[in-house]
């Protein structure tokens, strides 16, 4: 009897202890993150990621906050907002693939011309493979960066200081494109390409630097205020020449507890669907406000889309891309756009998305 009463006290003071010490541990502290994108504050690409970031504080029990915001590339410039944020400079922010093609050689095979112009399932796609396709999140983890939503890419666009309504007009014109997309323009269509951000584009356009600008979606000129400087939107029937994204700098996720981590995760699958109605929204007002400033529209017609593609020579362009993305990575490229193809190829059916043209 003795020897279990002592058996009692020692269990029960085990659990004082237990208690006590439980007591005393600190909860897991709230991660308050600085959020930066070189975008204006009310593109399609940030009221998404606004909204998203908002989300993911309520979900996470305000595990994870907004300490404060920065636009227009008041942090970093567009092109080093990748690499800044894997640095720390911010906590969280907008990247796009096009600034640093050879940092993410997988992703920028998703940016291959004239596979298709349904951005949700692009966007789909790349976040089920992220996933699943271990080489894919370790492009990213190299950059020391865990991504948080891949946005869903409007078509490409083309933006012109002239009044345009065929392909052939378009010879001889200085358009903003920078890398491949600035090859493809000046071989099929004999325009000059001028690498630069878009941030550049509106100063480009009022000086004359630029007749245009081509890489962009159609959500993006009307609140950049391109619009009162182009004369006629295209569309050239490219496909979704771009990926983009929210990344967090990989320290502070690490430092999240699991269950904000697991939130995170289910969020990368849902936000394609919940990307693309802030694309169509976004469109839609690019072009009422395009249409109330008399720009016109051209949309290039089938044989000119296939011309374009026969002039770009597609099947060694394809080729070429392969081979210089895989002096990139150890990763096997062609693998991995084969893959790509496949799982994309599950998403175009459940695709919502349509560029409207008036």
């Amino acid at each position: 009897m003795a020897k279990a009463q002592t058996k009692l006290w020692t269990t029960a003071a085990l659990l004082a202890v237990a208690v006590g010490a439980a007591a005393t541990t600190p909860a897991a502290a709230k991660v308050e993150v600085i959020y930066s994108t070189y975008v204006a504050q009310g593109s399609s690409s940030n009221l998404q990621y606004e909204a998203y970031l908002d989300e993911l504080s309520r979900r996470t029990q305000g595990e994870i906050k907004v300490k404060d915001k920065m636009f227009m590339a008041a942090l970093m410039k567009a092109g080093e907002h990748l690499t800044g944020i894997g640095k720390g400079l911010a906590d969280v922010g907008y990247f796009c693939t096009g600034y640093t093609p050879a940092l993410l050689p997988l992703t920028s095979m998703a940016e291959l011309p004239f596979v298709t112009e349904k951005g949700d399932a692009v966007s789909a796609t790349l976040a089920e493979l992220y996933d699943s396709y271990a080489p894919l999140r370790k492009e990213y983890q190299k950059q020391n960066v865990e991504v948080l939503a891949f946005d869903a890419p409007s078509a490409t666009i083309l933006g012109v200081n002239k009044a345009v309504t065929s392909s052939a007009q378009l010879k001889g014109l200085k358009v903003r494109a920078y890398g491949d997309l600035g090859k493809i323009v000046g071989k099929t269509a004999g325009m000059i390409p001028v690498p630069m951000a878009t941030t550049d584009i509106y100063t480009g356009m009022q000086t004359g630097a630029i007749d245009g600008y081509i890489g962009v979606p159609l959500w993006m000129p009307g609140p950049e205020n391109w619009l009162q400087h182009t004369k006629t939107l295209i569309a050239p029937g490219i496909g979704t020449y771009y990926t983009c994204g929210l990344a967090m700098n990989l320290d502070v996720f690490k430092r999240l507890p699991q269950s904000a981590k697991d939130e995170i995760a289910k969020m990368r699958r849902e936000f394609p669907a919940k990307s693309i109605d802030f694309v169509l929204k976004g469109d839609a007002a690019t072009v009422k406000k395009a249409q109330e400033l008399k720009v016109g529209f051209y949309r290039f017609t089938a044989a000119e889309v296939e011309a374009w593609k026969k002039a770009s020579d597609y099947d060694a362009l394809k080729a070429d891309w392969i081979k210089s993305r895989q002096a990139r990575t150890d990763a096997n490229v062609a693998e991995f756009l084969k893959v790509y193809e496949e799982t994309l190829a599950k998403h175009l059916p459940r695709s919502t998305y349509e560029q409207k043209f008036p």
